[in-house]
């Protein structure tokens, strides 16, 4: 049989590592405003039209600008395009008024660091009213509590009503405003007498008033624990068997700039007390769900606190970088008052203060990451500074730094890498960690997902993360942590893709890689064993179309050829073309599509304002050729280039027509991201082949070789791609060959405990497959499998939240048997062992 696992319960490589399985939150896509923190009123602090600090904005404020130059949706507050264009237009968002009006004030707000107020004056009957995150999520016989701080400058009496999307009352309460000079609270239960998800909260007048409103929130009663978050969003959490959550980030962490980075201080404290921020994913937060509530959050699911602190920088993938010294020692001192909000006793200043907020014993808090997706010298310094501080106070905390510091001989107990790519990539690299220096760091996959290459949230995603988390589980003694990133999505309010959890204001579902990773998740052992798998391997089929990159103007090339037959230049994803004589010229020009003349800019005020070639997400300049996408060919093209000009062909060009990755900005058009290839570099006198976006591994001898090109010249380059790679041609002489990875077609691991034996196994291939198993003990003669299987292109939906979901059956075993893998499938099987040798 060409399939063969054999099991050797008595070879153990090594413990399973007791947090392999891990969760990663980032306030993205409204995952905590409206989602995990369960509030219901949408700008409850009246904040969100405020331009974000450090920021300049157009004239119509659909976009704003850090002083670093990068730009965000901005939309007067609603974010992105999509979100204002779905919901009526108002000044205030969230907020409508009928028979009345109102303002914002930016003085006399409740306390200093609340930016607003809203200032109200009612017709008689008059209301306002709050239309939540597309809708207040209203269910008949549900209790909910509403509070606000008003300031009122008579008695007054209000109506507070839950109502349906037509303003139709479903349960109200009266309250009496006293006349006050500054800002008193009231508060009141709600019960549901009707159910309407697209609902609205609203506040009403019987006589003619003003009053000034400075806090609003309204909240279900009924959460997870009692402890004030969502609990079906919980819940989700909670069934992944998940053993540590990763927060607050992710990106939001560092910030759009300096005065919104993410500060521990910010994030205690009464709620209304709380400084919100702007978020580089188009909105605003007022970070409901902090520090406190994120640790509780913890405990309830029984999982490892991991903290991420901000390490004195701002985001360097959108231009920021190191704060000032002084700033800088200011984040350290707000990482240690963090740590010991957590682990501090009660007689120490921050455990006194967690005492205050109602928790005097300290919490559990294992892991604490040194910044996020910080790099290069700057963040090297601030990872050493903060390191040897934080583990000086706390030496029991296991320290993650954002990248491999070891490298430049700085202490480093755990490195974090993150991959994002296309399916291929997860199945060519399932052997990464093999040769791993296991006498460095241990490993946290801290973000990984297939999204490279604009690909959907699907049964195809799902298989090829499955094979390379078993290659991770391989290597536990050195993969210790793993986490899919990222872990929420609202679906009204999309700015990545995809997510593992995908809810609205009412209702969740899982996407395949949820349920892979919890099934995987959910059958850990005590010992990792040695596995030998024989199985069927097959290349990656890569199909497209070529395509040459330059990183400067000036690039010249003529005779381009596909199979022998000229061919033009079908797309300029980044840059133009403009005739050069006989030849083409490669010249940024304004951003704009060559062959469609429409503007790759995600926003129609960005190229207006921020000016014609003065910003560049990615500095290249990418044009492609032809239009019909093959497996094998051979491209040739004459290129006449600079040195200093690095040079890529790039193999294979595919742009899936699925649904977008990364939505900031929303990719609906080719970009670096959202397109499937290999390339083939010349750079500073080396070649290099791979396959793009490879997390922070030097490349290998057999990567790149020297080359010596007659710059000055043309110079005639060709690719000839076939299934198993491509070869790379100078002037007819072969530079280099890549060769696809042959990736096996079942991948298998074995774990133990004293009284099982868990073989998990995925196929990737199209068709069912006999597999023999063998272990070498007696095991019972009856296996329990739990299998997830669908065809690759199969996704769930709210229509459909299990259509991709894991079944439970009984299958013949024994200590020899024949296992029939279901196509496209992740498996566990789970084998009772019977306590005596077998003779396999």
């Amino acid at each position: 049989m060409k399939n063969t696992i054999h099991i050797h319960t008595e070879k153990v490589k090594f413990p399973t590592a007791p947090e392999f399985y891990g969760l990663f939150f980032e306030d993205i896509n409204h995952a905590a405003d409206g989602g995990l923190y369960p509030e219901m009123i949408r700008n409850r602090a009246f904040e969100d039209s405020l331009l974000p600090e450090g920021c300049t904005t157009d004239p119509d404020q659909r976009i704003f600008v850090t002083e670093y130059g990068w730009p965000g949706a901005f939309n007067h507050g609603e974010g992105m395009d999509e979100w204002a264009a779905a919901v009526p237009d108002t000044e205030i968002p969230g907020w409508y008024a009928q028979d009345a009006s109102f303002s914002l004030l930016t003085e006399g707000t409740l306390n200093p660091n609340r930016k607003a107020a809203l200032r109200t004056t009612f017709a008689p009957g008059g209301k306002i009213y709050n239309i939540g995150y597309f809708g207040v999520p209203v269910k008949e016989g549900e209790e909910y509590h509403f509070y606000f701080f008003v300031q009122s400058d008579a008695a007054a009496g209000l109506t507070v009503a839950l109502e349906s999307e037509e303003g139709v009352s479903l349960g109200s309460s009266r309250l009496t405003l006293q006349k006050s000079g500054g800002y008193l609270r009231y508060d009141c239960d709600l019960t549901a007498c009707g159910t309407d998800f697209k609902g609205r909260i609203s506040i009403s007048c019987d006589g003619a008033c003003t009053v000034t409103l400075g806090f609003t929130s309204l909240m279900p009663k009924k959460t997870f624990k009692g402890h004030g978050l969502r609990e079906d969003l919980a819940m989700a959490l909670k069934n992944t068997h998940a053993k540590f959550i990763r927060f607050p980030g992710g990106c939001v962490v560092e910030g759009i700039n300096e005065q919104n980075s993410l500060r521990f201080s910010r994030t205690i404290g009464p709620v209304w007390e709380r400084p919100s921020a702007q978020l580089m994913w188009h909105y605003r937060t007022t970070n409901g769900l902090g520090f406190h509530e994120y640790l509780q959050l913890c405990e309830d699911l029984e999982m490892e606190a991991m903290y991420v602190c901000n390490c004195g920088m701002s985001c360097q993938a959108r231009h920021g970088g190191g704060f000032s010294e002084e700033t800088t020692r200011e984040y350290l001192e707000e990482a240690l008052h963090a740590l010991e909000y957590a682990l501090g006793s009660e007689d120490t200043p921050y455990g006194s203060l967690r005492a205050q907020y109602g928790r005097k014993e300290p919490f559990r808090l294992k892991y604490v990451e040194i910044g996020n997706e910080n790099f290069g010298p700057e963040y090297n310094a601030h990872y050493e500074l903060f390191y040897h501080a934080l583990k000086a106070a706390f030496p029991q905390v296991i320290y993650i730094s954002n990248g491999h510091t070891e490298r430049e001989k700085l202490p480093t107990d755990f490195a974090d890498e993150h991959y994002y790519d296309a399916p291929e990539f997860f199945l060519e690299n399932v052997d990464l960690f093999d040769d791993y220096d296991r006498s460095g760091p241990k490993i946290f996959l801290g973000e990984y997902a297939v999204n490279g290459g604009n690909t959907i949230a699907s049964m195809e995603c799902a298989l090829a993360e499955s094979a390379f988390l078993l290659g991770a589980e391989k290597n536990q003694d050195i993969v210790r942590l793993t986490a899919y990133a990222p872990l929420f999505q609202n679906s009204d309010y999309t700015a990545w893709k995809p997510n593992m959890i995908v809810f609205d204001n009412h209702q969740v579902y899982g996407i395949p890689s949820y349920h892979a990773v919890s099934l995987l998740g959910k059958y850990r052992g005590d010992e990792v064993v040695e596995t030998e798998t024989e199985s069927e391997a097959k290349p990656p089929v890569y199909k497209g179309i070529p395509g040459i990159m330059c990183e400067k103007e000036g690039l010249l090339f003529k005779n381009a050829r596909i199979n022998g037959q000229p061919v033009e230049v079908s797309k300029c994803i980044y840059g133009e073309i403009e005739e050069a004589g006989d030849a083409w010229r490669m010249v940024f020009g304004n951003r704009k599509h060559h062959c469609t003349g429409k503007s790759r800019e995600w926003n129609e005020a960005f190229e207006e304002f921020i000016g014609s070639g003065s910003f560049h997400e990615n500095p290249v300049i990418w044009a492609v050729f032809g239009t019909d996408e093959l497996e094998e060919y051979t491209f040739e093209i004459d290129i006449k280039c600079e040195e200093d000009n690095p040079l890529t062909l790039s193999a294979w060009n595919h742009h899936p027509e699925t649904d977008a990755g990364c939505n900031e900005p929303k990719d609906t058009e080719w970009t670096t991201r959202t397109v499937r290839n290999q390339v083939w570099k010349l750079e500073k006198g080396r070649s290099a082949t791979r396959v793009p976006r490879f997390f922070d591994k030097p490349l290998s001898e057999e990567e790149q070789v020297p080359v010596s090109i007659p710059y000055g010249e043309y110079n005639h380059y060709k690719m000839v791609c076939q299934p198993c790679g491509y070869e790379c041609y100078i002037n007819d002489r072969l530079v280099q060959k890549k060769t696809h990875v042959l990736h096996p077609l079942i991948n298998a691991l074995a774990v133990q405990d004293k009284e099982k034996i868990y073989l998990k196994m995925v196929n990737v291939d199209e068709e069912d497959r006999e597999v023999r198993i063998c272990t070498d003990c007696a095991v019972t003669q009856e296996v329990l499998a739990e299998v997830l299987a669908a065809d690759p292109g199969a996704v769930n939906s709210f229509e459909d939240k299990e259509h991709v979901s894991a079944v439970c059956r009984r299958i013949p075993g024994g200590s020899e048997f024949t296992y029939r893998i279901p196509a496209h499938s992740v498996n566990v099987l789970v084998m009772e062992k019977e306590g005596r040798k077998s003779l396999c």
